[in-house]
């Protein structure tokens, strides 16, 4: 946990709008990446999410490696072509307050990248979580851990990897410290 404290520290907020948000974050190897998040334009209980490395941004000739300590060109940029980094990963909400939840659906490019285990991915599902879920910037870090560790048992033929989380679920966590979630097929509390 204490990792993940710092690499919460080493986050910066580039844009955040109703229907966008764009964080920047240092990596365990000292190099800068991106989350985008955005509203699914046909669907308002889904939001799609991706995860963007800063050499992908110079590499696709998006931007100038000059122009990278520019935030605002390096949202303008991220915002713009987010459908290009985009891998399939989304976050579902389903049912009611009460029977429902969400369900988060890796592609197998981004479940491989959790399955890691890198501190940085906790605090990444973290921001993606909040708001949706209740306590879901500290429950992040558990979907996270689950992910790393019950990856290679539960991850779909393609190596995507999906985990719901049902709200009762998720209010328990101020009282137990766990969640219930599934991962793949199966329940873990973690």
């Amino acid at each position: 946990m204490e990792k993940v404290s710092e690499t919460s520290k080493n986050m910066n907020v580039l844009k955040e709008t109703d229907k966008e948000k764009i964080v920047s974050f240092k990596k365990d190897d000292g190099s800068i990446a991106y989350v985008i998040s955005w509203a699914d334009e046909k669907n308002p209980n889904r939001t799609n999410f991706a995860f963007v490395d800063q050499s992908e941004l110079v590499s696709k000739k998006l931007i100038s490696t000059a122009s990278l300590n520019d935030s605002s060109a390096v949202a303008t940029v991220i915002s713009a072509a987010k459908v290009s980094f985009w891998n399939g990963s989304y976050l579902e909400t389903y049912g009611s307050a009460t029977t429902g939840g969400v369900h988060i659906h890796f592609s197998a490019k981004d479940g491989l990248w959790l399955a890691g285990g890198a501190a940085t991915a906790a605090v990444l599902l973290g921001i993606i979580l909040d708001g949706p879920l209740p306590f879901g910037d500290a429950i992040g870090a558990l979907v996270a851990f689950g992910i790393a560790t019950f990856y290679w048992a539960e991850s779909n033929s393609d190596n995507s990897i999906d985990v719901s989380i049902p709200y009762a679920n998720a209010l328990q966590y101020p009282l137990t410290g766990h969640v219930s979630m599934k991962i793949g097929s199966h329940w873990y509390t973690i």
